[in-house]
Formats: structure tokens, C-alpha cells, sequence
């Protein structure tokens, strides 16, 4: 497992994770990420599902592109939020 750098974004702070799914292969390790937001870093975070938000593959060959996917999909999210306070 990896952590992201974690960076900010529209006001809110990113942290990501990426996993290994099946850690035992002899073949290749496959990764997912996931994504945490919170407007206050010292705070707890939320965490957000990327499959909920993003409809691509959920599982890569790098802990990178876990990480990016997670990125994305939390991006994705706080866009979410944003639109949803306008609308309101």
C-alpha cells in the first residue's frame, strides 16, 4: 500500500491510497486507488469510492495510475460538491 503526496483542490486537501489487490502474484501485482477529501487537513477525511463516480477500470498495472484514478475521482467529487452548493 502507497499514500499519495495528498494536494489541494478547489479549497478542499486530496489524499489518496493504492493497493494491492492480489499481492501474492507470480504473475503481476494489480493496484486500486481510493481517495479521501476534507477542507481541513489536521481533520478526519471522507472517503470517496471511485467506481461510484468514474466508470472505468477499477483495478491498474501501476500504483501510479491507482493513485491518478483515485485523484480524478475525488476531483470529480469535489466538483460534485461545488455544482450542488450552487443549485441550492
Amino acid at each position: 500500500m502507497s499514500h499519495g503526496a495528498g494536494e489541494t483542490y478547489k479549497g478542499y486537501f486530496i489524499k489518496t491510497v493504492a493497493r494491492a489487490v492480489n499481492p501474492h502474484s507470480v504473475v503481476s501485482v494489480l493496484f486500486e486507488g481510493s481517495a479521501s477529501v476534507s477542507q481541513d487537513p489536521a481533520a478526519a477525511y471522507e472517503d470517496i469510492v471511485p467506481e461510484s463516480h468514474i466508470g472505468e477500470d477499477q483495478v491498474f498495472g501501476t500504483e501510479f495510475e491507482a493513485h491518478r484514478h483515485a485523484e480524478r475521482a475525488a476531483r470529480k467529487f469535489i466538483d460534485g460538491l461545488k455544482h450542488e452548493a450552487k443549485t441550492a
